[in-house]
């Protein structure tokens, strides 16, 4: 006897409220947490390459009136070229907040873009804080060398590396702590949140850990603690300008301060101070540089530790 098979059919108005349910170009939250993390995550992409590739497009476009073509390789060096660059990361900042107050459809102090320089300043004064003493114990190791300071610093190339490092760091906090953490906490929780957003801000530093070692593992826990960090700064200062200020302070000031490595990139950024690792281990990081340093690792534990407790104070006080 033959048998038939049966073969079942998708219905066409399933396959469109998946997409419907996915998309972020809507706000329905009313759905599965997975199918809300993969809107949300479709969401943090659009805001992330969206905004990049539209910021990169003006900025190609205004080099053609200043007589030079990109596509043919030509481009600005000296203070220009970093001029642009800045320009580069300060435009995909705006379109970030664009893109939440349009397709979120949400207001900007919901993703903590609120209360401005006063907690700007406070992030920037854990900044200090946090790298003076990191950069400080590794130093006392013998794992990195301070030379002085450098020859002839060039200062109006350091300002303008800083404005660069001021608008990088601020597109990475309104992507990971603003976009990512700020549409997922309400329907996720906190600690999910958290978890779904550090995966963001995590993924594109992996490339450059690679031929760190055995630091590599070490980054990856310090790149973990870093985040939490700049989120407790977050919402203990209820500013996400707090936790740009403390992560725009590590990077201009390991980099342009100290001359180290951020995150493993090779930069030649001029800077104050002539410092230099002392092989490649696990004390300073390695090819990443300090932040991979088992030493970091005990700083920003602690660090968490100490936001953790006040933003456990501050909750509760809430409560009350």
């Amino acid at each position: 006897m033959d048998t038939i098979a049966v073969k079942r059919s998708v219905r066409p108005g399933k396959v469109r409220g998946f997409f419907k349910n996915v998309s972020p170009f809507n706000t329905r939250t009313d759905m599965p947490k997975p199918l809300f993390v993969i809107k949300k995550l479709l969401g943090y992409l659009i805001a992330n390459m969206g905004s990049m590739i539209i910021g990169t497009a003006l900025i190609v476009l205004v080099h053609y009136p200043l007589g030079v073509d990109p596509l043919k390789g030509e481009c600005f060096e000296g203070y220009l070229g970093q001029l642009f660059t800045m320009l580069n990361y300060c435009l995909p900042c705006l379109l970030i907040l664009l893109y939440w107050r349009v397709f979120e459809k949400k207001k900007l102090s919901e993703m903590y873009v609120k209360k401005g320089f006063g907690r700007y300043l406070a992030g920037c004064i854990v900044g200090v804080a946090l790298i003076f003493t990191c950069v400080g114990a590794v130093t006392l190791t013998g794992a990195v060398n301070i030379n002085g300071l450098a020859a002839h610093p060039d200062y109006l190339a350091i300002a303008l590396s800083g404005g660069m490092y001021l608008f990088q760091s601020a597109m990475e906090e309104l992507l990971c702590r603003g976009v990512a953490f700020s549409s997922l906490k309400d329907k996720l929780g906190v600690p999910a949140a958290f978890g779904v957003s550090t995966a963001f801000f995590l993924v594109p530093h992996l490339s450059s850990m690679q031929g760190a070692g055995a630091a590599s593992a070490v980054a990856v826990v310090n790149s973990v603690l870093i985040s939490a960090i700049f989120l407790l700064i977050m919402l203990v200062t209820d500013s996400i300008w707090a936790a740009c200020g403390a992560h725009f302070i590590w990077n201009f000031f390991l980099n342009n301060f100290f001359g180290l490595t951020v995150s493993g990139a090779i930069s030649d950024s001029p800077a104050i101070l002539s410092c230099k690792t002392v092989g490649r281990n696990i004390l300073n990081g390695s090819s990443f540089g300090i932040e991979a340093s088992i030493l970091t690792t005990v700083f920003y534990l602690a660090c968490a530790a100490i936001l953790f407790t006040i933003y456990r104070r501050k909750t509760a006080k809430e409560r009350n």
